[in-house]
């Protein structure tokens, strides 16, 4: 067969054909992914990441725009004894090597503390209601008593002397009152209803009359 033959033979068939254009088409679609992922991943281009700790976002997004990077907020802690606004961590952190465009993920301290809803406490046991408030951070805890009939439940609770609704937001860990009762009044209600004889005194049923001097009390025997 002669090479011109060879040629009309090929194209000629519909089958080696396609099978001509697919391998083709896949070769060429390899070597297109190939140069995407080049230029995508920016092969070979890597940034180092600066410290960020302590400084504020706006002094971060400067630095870090100035290498092809950017800051993002993810969270935010709250310290009394911080700088508001300044960077806490940051994912990654300092010196790794990172792409080009790559966000740099910080953590800053807020100027106010997180707000927390305080749940209805009425009726629980004093330990559970401190137990359930030292589980959400509020470790500054006063206890005020006040009489009732039973004893250790909270019948309140409050934040800088007003009481709080059920679920109400206050600042995390902020000192708060607890209302509980003492069981005072039910002390003062079980005391006999006794008459006190004074000395000289004697108790002779329902009147009470003097006795003679060197006179027995008939009614100890």
């Amino acid at each position: 067969m002669s090479k011109k033959q060879t040629k009309k033979f090929i194209f000629g068939n519909s089958i080696l054909r396609n099978l001509l254009i697919i391998i083709v088409s896949s070769i060429l679609l390899v070597l297109l992914s190939l140069l995407f992922l080049s230029i995508y991943t920016r092969h070979g281009q890597n940034v180092v990441v600066p410290a960020l700790e302590g400084l504020q976002v706006r002094e971060a997004n400067t630095i870090l725009n100035a290498r092809g990077l950017h800051a993002e907020v993810v969270d935010s802690i709250y310290s009394s004894d911080a700088v508001p606004g300044a960077i806490f961590d940051q994912t990654p952190k300092g010196g790794n090597k990172v792409k080009e465009g790559r966000s740099i993920y910080i953590t800053i301290y807020s100027k106010s503390p997180q707000q927390v809803a305080v749940p209805g406490l009425v009726d629980y046991s004093t330990r559970q209601a401190t137990a359930l408030l030292n589980s959400m951070g509020f470790t500054r805890m006063t206890i005020e008593e006040v009489p009732s009939e039973y004893t250790g439940l909270v019948i309140a609770v409050k934040y800088r002397g007003k009481t709080l609704s059920p679920d109400e937001k206050i600042p995390a860990g902020s000192p708060i009152t607890l209302v509980v009762t003492s069981g005072a009044l039910a002390d003062s209600l079980r005391v006999d209803n006794e008459y006190i004889v004074p000395p000289g005194q004697v108790n002779n049923g329902n009147n009470t009359q003097p006795s003679e001097e060197g006179e027995i009390d008939n009614s100890f025997f």
